[in-house]
């Protein structure tokens, strides 16, 4: 599975109020810790500072780029801020999040193949956000194709089944495992990604409901997850949803990652 560490996120307003602060040593401390607990890559999103977004994106950045080694998310409604963000990274893995059917496509798809980057693609259209799995999967082949036509690999691909809070409606979670299991069987080799923990959004005991979202959604295809990797409960969880999904040959990762913390 491909761990995107979720915490770099200015909508979560303790990191916004480190980052206002430009509170280097906790920022750093934040992505070096997602690091060892087995991000792939970490997500940056600085878009709430709105006019300060490219600054502060170029700052946490620098952070990250300093401390740490593995891939980066370059997360924001701004293309120009991508495109500034990306144009600083060498020899880092970089996946860009993100376009839709109707939004930043134009201006981002010539970064992405010039960066030979990675790009999350919400099956989003001038409708909003479809409420039927057949919908998003539907969207999700066109989006698909598009890149397709574009020269863009598949393993560059990562579609966005979009996972929705489950206080605003009980069938959001079922709708994306849905989705994420008509996608797997519909296009094998892309990657399906969500960010795990807007299930649990509103509700008691978060990592509770994202840990069995995240099995559930594993089991149904999911390869890829915008996660609190730092979180036991969920690392654990990553390690037997695999297991259990058959993507563990004789347990072999789970058994490492058993031994592991037993010695810790």
């Amino acid at each position: 599975m491909i761990i995107v560490g979720e915490k770099l996120n200015s909508s979560i307003p303790r990191i916004f109020e480190l980052m206002k602060a430009k509170n280097t040593g906790e920022l750093k401390k934040i992505a070096v810790d997602q690091q060892n607990a087995g991000a792939n890559f970490l997500d940056i999103n600085t878009a709430i500072f709105r006019e300060q977004e490219i600054e502060m994106m170029e700052y946490v950045l620098g952070i990250v780029l300093e401390s740490t080694e593995c891939g980066i998310m370059l997360d924001s409604p701004s293309p120009a801020v991508i495109e500034k963000a990306i144009g600083l990274i060498s020899g880092r893995e970089v996946i860009i999040n993100s376009i839709t059917l109707q939004d930043r496509i134009n201006e981002l798809l010539p970064v992405v193949k010039s960066y030979n980057s990675g790009v999350v693609c919400l099956p989003i259209d001038k409708d909003g956000i479809p409420k039927t799995a057949e919908k998003r999967v539907e969207n999700s082949l066109k989006l698909v194709e598009i890149l397709q036509e574009a020269g863009i690999a598949k393993d560059k691909i990562y579609i966005d089944v979009l996972a929705e809070a489950l206080a605003v409606d009980n069938e959001n979670a079922r709708t994306t495992i849905e989705s994420i299991a008509a996608l797997r069987k519909a296009q094998p080799d892309i990657h399906i990604i969500c960010g795990v923990s807007n299930v649990s959004f509103g509700l008691p005991k978060r990592p509770d409901i994202n840990a069995a979202f995240l099995n559930t959604a594993i089991y149904a295809g999911l390869d890829s997850g915008i996660v609190d990797i730092t979180n036991q409960q969920i690392r654990s969880t990553v390690f037997i949803a695999e297991m259990i999904a058959g993507k563990d040959e004789y347990c072999i990762e789970y058994l490492g990652y058993f031994r592991g913390q037993k010695n810790n």
